[in-house]
């Protein structure tokens, strides 16, 4: 990978445990907080442990394989009812 096209400047702040951000406050910071909690707020009941090791990776894996199977499933029984 070309690392000057991989380069990134860290951000310039900090978030507060009550959620204020101090430092820069620029478009950009500002949207990589609402990530950060957005996040969070997705990962509640995880573990670090869990996450370290993958389990999203892993969730969203199993999901692309059982949502169309899922999809297939109800359209099946929707076809089913409206023969019936």
């Amino acid at each position: 990978m070309d690392s000057e096209r991989s380069f990134r400047p860290a951000p310039m702040f900090v978030l507060s445990t009550e959620g204020e951000l101090l430092g820069v406050d620029t478009p950009a910071n500002r949207e990589l907080v609402r990530r950060i909690e957005a996040c969070v707020a997705a990962c509640e009941g995880i573990s670090t442990e869990e996450l370290e090791a993958g389990i999203i990776t892993q969730m969203r894996e199993v999901l692309s394989q059982m949502v169309p199977v899922l999809q297939a499933r109800q359209t099946q029984l929707s076809d089913q009812r409206s023969v019936a």
